[in-house]
């Protein structure tokens, strides 16, 4: 041996005669030098992941680190009126052709547009549209011939698509259109073709405005990378509650959980993975629709098959993609879609029949059965804003074991608890302003979408429905006549009046109903009901100082001079498995929402989210209607004893659990992913990450995760050894309303270190009328804007809710009461004051 040896290790090299051997010795040994020189660097791997499904390959387990998330807005000029819910179709205009709401085909929401030709020539619809001079912009919908000779198709009076004949299915159209010289005044268009009482289907109606590098791309850009780059907003939506979800190697949940498992002689979930078919059963099969990449292998693998089938179909189990089959495991390519079926199904129904632990996993190499297992990473009620060319945006990023935002943008409701005053009256407008409204706001940067959808023009040179942010900070709205009930004549407008109107009311002339109020006369004040005689419900005469029933207010989005840094709340985290890696990235997350179960002693169950049924009231719906329901939680902690089920609920999903396993004293909370992500969310621009690419860089992030981790909890808990325990204080009830029995706990309320409010006691009535208040909170205790309750209560001797709701003054006021209402607690209300 000599001294000749390798760099890393010092290993001694062989320097022999034998030439052949030395190479060959000295060869590995340099590889083993080599290798251990890799494992010891530090190496990481950018990820850059996009909105939707994916598949990351990664050499070594690792966690998933320093996440940044850029924010977005996108603002769809129509408003909601391209959405064509029901609402919608009124504000439509119709050329020889009528248009009705259709809830049998639509692409979101709950309906589509039918327009129906009532002449043969080329028929519309239109919105009337300002295209403003040197600005850039895409007009995109989804449509579906119907009977149109000719077909269907977008645009302008200038720039339209080709004609769309396709009624199978729906189609992205899209169009460009931009002006170099001068505003035009002109339409937003859907045209049919064909002999009078033909159709076509038009959903999704957007119209953006886009910079001139993006109006350039669009001619290479095919139409599926149009939706996905700009999909479709209901007015104006931010990047909302992202997330991101690792899914488990085993991506089939339990029988449970399946799409279609009906319990009884048909199938019956005899253990987690474990479905049996009794003999004789009055149905043939079991299935569960999975999310999948397009284009991508998959394998599928059971532990055993007895008397039993399976295979892979399109999700209305019509078109088989796998055949079924009685072999263990078979590979499939997912092909152009993103969703398929898994099916089981009995081969000789005559006799029992099961199947065990069904693996579903990419690529074609069988795994070992697995339990669904799945990571997330969750970040509730945070809002990413940008400008419109996106060159400023707000921006989440993780340091030192946190996540942080750097706030660009704020966004916020204009209702009546805000300082409104009147600042001027013109033939049909006046102004509404609130002074020194933020002086670090960036002047003209707002944008603003009215009650009904509308987007205001941010300029004073039109007469109404504008906005302007001055840069001295005051900030003004123009509101016609028309929308406020307040008459040319009427001038001399108080504050209160406009709070009102910004609540959701419309004033009018009581002795001449529905006729707006002109000076004279008695006012009085409704709010807007389609349904009611006049459009207008619930009369009074003094300015309500509270929102309307199903009101939208103004919402308000604006720059910020100097950008503020805020520590944001996060929930789970990320780890990827060595090989590859089913990734989702979404948003309109919603984290923890409380659960109000419903019972049904006679079935023997308590649900949550159930909608429409004759078995258990609305009232345990929750907020939103969701896409999938991912965890129930009891007192914060996971509560495995649910069963998520299919139809039946607001959205998709709802879940339920026999008696035996719910608590009534407990508090139950859902997190799940909303279903009408348009009227909450845009999509993601960018989510950049990275990963340890070598056991030295992983051993790192792991011990500086578990070093961070350390200092959290440690000062966590000095904080709450040393917290002082909230104080309960007794407010003073108002208009009649006592505290119940001295035996009961009296009204208190209390203010903790997380500004989290509670209330807590059972009190008796004396006022009942609508928007009664109750009690008085101080200036601490007070939200921001006004949250809503739902409580339990006592009526006729039945158990029942009342509903009850806290202003920004503070105010804890009527909505409703059941009729002959004993008493109300107050237990159940907790509110953020952010």
């Amino acid at each position: 041996m000599s001294s000749d040896k390798t760099k890393r290790l010092g290993l001694n090299k062989w320097v022999g005669s034998d030439q052949v051997l030395r190479a060959e010795f000295n060869e590995n040994f340099d590889k083993i030098d080599a290798y251990i020189d890799d494992s010891l660097a530090v190496k990481t791997t950018s990820v850059q992941l996009k909105q939707g499904l994916q598949v990351i390959d990664v050499n070594q387990s690792s966690p998933l680190n320093n996440v940044t998330i850029q924010g977005r807005t996108l603002v769809n000029l129509l408003g909601r009126a391209g959405g064509f819910e029901a609402g919608d179709i009124a504000q439509w205009l119709k050329g020889s052709a009528t248009l009705t709401s259709d809830t049998s085909t639509f692409v979101s929401g709950k309906s589509s547009g039918k327009m129906t030709t009532t002449e043969a020539k080329v028929c519309f619809i239109a919105q009337q549209f300002t295209y403003k001079k040197g600005k850039y912009y895409i007009l995109i919908a989804e449509t579906k011939n119907g009977t149109a000779t000719a077909g269907v198709r977008i645009g302008n009076n200038d720039a339209r698509s080709t004609w769309n004949t396709d009624a199978t299915k729906w189609t992205t159209q899209f169009v460009k259109v931009t002006y170099e010289k001068e505003d035009r005044e002109d339409y937003v268009i859907f045209n049919c073709n064909g002999a009078a009482g033909q159709t076509g289907y038009i959903d999704n109606y957007r119209v953006y405005e886009i910079t001139r590098a993006e109006y350039e791309a669009i001619e290479s850009m095919t139409s599926e990378q149009i939706a996905a780059k700009w999909p479709y907003v209901d007015d104006m939506k931010s990047v909302y509650s992202p997330y991101i979800i690792k899914y488990g190697e085993n991506l089939l949940p339990p029988f449970a959980e399946w799409t279609r498992v009906t319990a009884g002689s048909k199938a019956t979930p005899t253990d987690p993975y474990k479905i049996t078919f009794f003999a004789n059963g009055d149905g043939d099969f079991a299935a569960h629709n999975f999310c999948c990449v397009p284009n991508t292998t998959y394998i599928l693998k059971v532990d055993s098959l007895d008397n039993m089938y399976h295979g892979i179909s399109k999700i209305s189990w019509s078109e088989a993609v796998v055949s079924y089959a009685t072999e263990t495991s078979f590979t499939f390519n997912s092909g152009n879609n993103t969703e398929l079926s898994y099916v089981v199904k009995a081969k000789d129904k005559s006799k029992i029949g099961s199947l065990t632990n069904p693996t579903l996993c990419l690529g074609a190499e069988a795994k070992s059965f697995k339990p669904c297992n799945d990571d997330y990473l969750f970040f509730p009620n945070v809002n990413l804003a940008s400008t419109v060319d996106g060159t400023v945006y707000d921006t989440l990023y993780q340091r030192e074991g946190k996540y942080w935002k750097q706030t660009r943008f704020k966004s916020m409701d204009l209702t009546g608890d805000l300082n409104w005053i009147g600042n001027g009256s013109w033939t049909g407008f006046k102004e509404a302003a609130i002074l020194n409204f933020d002086i670090g706001a960036v002047g003209n940067s707002e944008k603003v979408v009215k009650f009904d959808g509308k987007i205001l023009h941010t300029s004073i040179d039109i007469n109404k429905d504008t906005s302007n942010l001055q840069t001295i900070g005051h900030l003004l709205i123009r509101i016609p006549n028309a929308d406020s009930g307040w008459g040319d004549k009427f001038t001399n407008l108080s504050n209160d009046e406009i709070k009102a109107y910004f609540y959701g009311w419309v004033m009018y002339d009581a002795s001449n109903y529905p006729q707006p109020y002109n000076g004279s006369g008695t006012k009085a004040w409704g709010y807007r009901d389609p349904y009611a005689a006049g459009g207008l419900a619930g009369g009074t005469s003094t300015p309500p100082n509270f929102p309307a029933p199903g009101f939208t207010p103004y919402k308000l989005q604006y720059q910020l001079a100097a950008p503020i840094v805020e520590e944001v709340a996060s929930e789970g985290g990320i780890t990827l498995r060595e090989g590859l890696n089913q990734v989702e990235v979404g948003t309109g997350m919603i984290v923890r929402e409380k659960a109000n179960p419903q019972i049904n002693t006679g079935l023997g169950y308590a649900a949550i989210n159930v909608k429409g049924s004759p078995n258990y009231s609305d009232l345990g719906a929750l907020n939103k209607r969701n896409y999938k329901i991912l965890v129930i939680f009891k007192n914060s902690r996971i509560d495995g004893n649910w069963t998520q089920k299919a139809g039946g609920g607001n959205g998709n999903y709802y879940v339920d659990t026999p008696i035996a396993n719910f608590d009534p004293a407990a508090a139950y909370t859902v997190t799940y992913l909303a279903l009408d992500q348009y009227t909450l969310s845009c999509n993601i621009p960018s989510l950049e990450a990275t990963h340890p690419s070598n056991m030295k860089s992983a051993v790192d992030t792991l011990a500086a995760g578990q070093s961070d981790m350390a200092a959290r909890v440690g000062a966590l808990e000095i904080t709450r050894a040393q917290r002082v325990q909230p104080q309960w204080i007794k407010p003073t009830l108002l208009n009649g309303w006592t505290n119940s029995d001295p035996n009961d706990a009296s009204a208190g309320y209390c203010l903790d270190e997380f500004s989290i409010v509670r209330l807590q006691g059972l009190i008796k009535p004396g006022v009942t009328a609508q928007s009664t208040v109750i009690l008085q909170l101080p200036a601490s205790c007070r939200p921001s804007h006004i949250r809503r309750f739902t409580v339990p209560a006592l009526g006729d001797g039945v158990f029942s809710f009342a509903d009850l709701f806290v202003n920004s003054r503070g105010e804890l006021r009527i909505d409703a009461v059941p009729k002959g209402v004993t008493w109300v607690s107050l237990d159940t209300i907790t509110f953020s004051l952010f």
